[in-house]
């Protein structure tokens, strides 16, 4: 029997992979700008492919950031533990969209765990909390180099993956939740996270200036997508 849903169950899995383009990626797109129940099932699927991908990690994930006084991040996750939450959250999975801002084929989702083990997809601007632990999911048109920056409440840049690192790393679209977890700290207020995109490697460093100074991340070749929560 034919799929007869808006967006066939194959070509929104190829979507959620970043694997589609062309006419096929502006039918899905257009498909979910006009239904919640396809923006829901999307939200369903990413959720799923997150949960498969940390059951089957390649390994740990650290996470820590230096200070002077005291650190402002630091966060080890056994991924056995996070994927248990998601598979709770996934039971229930929430029917807000997701908080994905996409600019073409070119998207970010965080899955947050709170401190009782339960994990959902953060909305834009929903409130967190500190010792909240947040993973990353990228949607990307295919195989590239990644960065998620980020602006916090008291307009501190960092780098959050690759973890401090200088460079924009390797994508793979058919792993798209990233590696690099993180737990919020006790700073409040506004969090912009962005995800910056590249077929090609890139540095860093131009990007985190641009966000000391108060600026979004933009290079030419690059593309963009963000997010933010607000932290209580």
């Amino acid at each position: 029997m034919s799929d007869q849903r808006p967006i066939p169950q194959a070509l929104l899995e190829r979507y959620a992979a970043g694997d589609l383009s062309g006419e096929a990626l502006e039918r899905v797109e257009r498909a979910l700008a006009s239904s919640p129940a396809e923006k829901a099932r999307l939200d369903e699927l990413r959720a799923d492919s997150a949960a498969f991908l940390v059951q089957q990690p390649p390994g740990p994930v650290a996470a820590k950031l230096e200070a002077p006084a005291r650190p402002r991040w630091m966060f080890w996750v056994p991924l056995v533990a996070l994927a248990a939450g998601l598979l709770v959250f996934i039971a229930a999975p929430p029917v807000e969209e997701p908080d994905s801002s996409v600019k073409g084929a070119v998207g970010l989702t965080a899955f947050r765990q709170r401190a009782d083990g339960t994990v959902e997809t953060l909305t834009r601007g929903q409130l967190v909390r500190p010792g909240d632990a947040v993973r990353f999911q990228v949607t990307a048109p295919g195989p590239g180099f990644v960065a998620v920056l980020s602006r916090d409440g008291a307009r501190k840049a960092t780098t959050y993956h690759p973890f401090n690192g200088p460079r924009a790393v390797a994508f793979d679209p058919k792993q798209p939740l990233l590696e690099t977890a993180i737990a919020l700290d006790d700073v409040k207020g506004r969090e912009t996270v962005w995800l910056v995109f590249g077929q090609q490697a890139f540095e860093l460093a131009p990007l985190m200036k641009q966000l000391e100074e108060g600026r979004e991340p933009s290079a030419a070749g690059l593309s963009v997508a963000s997010l933010e929560w607000m932290k209580e």
